[in-house]
């Protein structure tokens, strides 16, 4: 009945109540707070431009508090506001991840973590179906080696560059939608877009693949090159291992086969000393191109 709920939400079923797309994700997160409050806590990371409060769940044995000693984990969903299927999913993965906490709060790998998870970060392009936020795609508003541009042009982007400052994540994950892959640095417009960690993230990314049957690979080979993105940013700045989700088609197998695979990703990030810490071999090498002499790709997911 909950995962129906969550599809009711995204194929527009009629509610007792006229809310905002965004209030009906809001009072699935206040919902899951109350039910586990054990594990689960809402906050506000901040405002976005329309004044509008972008809320995060911390999902922890301790959650009321902002918990250093544990290994930081990070999803952020939401970036395209007409991709309505990736806070879908986004909420099934935590309303999974809080019940296993709720489950077993003393196993190794779940006493030790602490996951921090926003569910749409573009909330005025998700009420309205649409990609960008104010006429900016924020997916391209990050810092980027081949950019010159400070980013976070869009506050909702300055928030999410904002969480690195509280706090050190070992994984990130950015959902978005439909292609059916995961992907890794570097999807920047270079000459190459293999990492130094090319060679793990491969690795990692293939085992979670398994689960879900999707494609697997750098982000420029497998959706298209593109500066500016959070996928990238993560990983350039800060060395956090970084998948890119583009759903398949937002089904309930396809978000169920989905929220395994990325269970797999964080639990292989954490068994490996090479990955159980934010990367030292995330320095950007590849020589910047003109993205359309590089492709000639469209732009547009």
């Amino acid at each position: 009945m909950k995962l129906l709920m969550l599809w009711g939400l995204a194929l527009g079923a009629p509610a007792a109540y006229a809310a905002t797309p965004y209030e009906k994700i809001v009072t699935q997160m206040r919902g899951l707070e109350s039910q586990y409050p054990g594990v689960a806590k809402v906050y506000s990371i901040g405002k976005n431009d329309d004044g509008d409060d972008i809320l995060a769940l911390r999902v922890s044995t301790t959650p009321d508090r902002l918990d250093l000693g544990k290994i930081g984990h990070l999803v952020v969903s939401t970036h395209h506001g007409n991709e309505m299927y990736a806070p879908v999913f986004t909420m099934y993965f935590v309303r999974d991840l809080v019940q296993r906490y709720a489950a077993e709060p003393s196993a190794e790998g779940i006493r030790t973590r602490e996951y921090t998870v926003v569910p749409v970060l573009n909330i005025s392009g998700f009420n309205r179906n649409t990609r960008e936020e104010h006429n900016t795609d924020p997916n391209r508003d990050y810092p980027s080696p081949c950019l010159a541009q400070a980013g976070g042009t869009l506050k909702s982007i300055k928030l999410a560059m904002g969480l690195f400052d509280v706090r050190p994540y070992v994984g990130s994950v950015t959902v978005h939608g439909y292609d059916g892959s995961l992907s890794y640095p570097w999807g920047i417009t270079a000459d190459s877009f293999e990492s130094k960690d090319h060679d793990h993230f491969a690795d990692i990314f293939g085992k979670a693949a398994e689960q879900n049957h999707y494609r697997s690979g750098t982000s420029g080979d497998m959706i298209y090159p593109a500066d500016g993105t959070f996928e990238d940013w993560t990983y350039w700045k800060h060395g956090a291992w970084s998948m890119l989700i583009e759903l398949r088609d937002g089904s309930p197998t396809d978000v169920a086969d989905t929220t395994k695979a990325i269970h797999t990703y964080f639990d292989e990030l954490d068994a490996s000393p090479l990955t159980s810490a934010p990367s030292d071999a995330n320095q950007f090498l590849a020589t910047c191109m003109d993205e359309h002499r590089l492709h000639g790709r469209q732009r547009l997911e």
